[in-house]
């Protein structure tokens, strides 16, 4: 299982809004935020608003449902080993 630490988590999920989006610009324009901002949260200098959390969460929900509604699989995906992706 792969282990982070909760402090970790919110920079992470900034991470993958900013692979989502395609870069920091359009990450700054989807959430409202400004670059500078967006650079004090990745480098932990600064907490990241619940606003902002909660917008990146649903951006990385989006983003993930609509991977799901693409997905063609006749059976679940499974679980992976530890430090493995999961295959399906």
């Amino acid at each position: 299982m792969l282990v982070v630490a909760p402090s970790a988590v919110p920079a992470r999920l900034l991470k993958r809004v900013i692979e989502i989006c395609g870069g920091w610009n359009a990450v700054c324009v989807r959430l409202g935020i400004n670059e500078h901002q967006l650079a004090a949260w990745l480098e932990g200098s600064e907490p990241i608003p619940p606003r902002v959390l909660l917008r990146a969460a649903d951006v990385v929900l989006a983003d993930d449902i609509a991977w799901a509604a693409q997905d063609r699989r006749a059976e679940p995906r499974r679980a992976s080993a530890p430090n493995q992706p999961a295959r399906g």
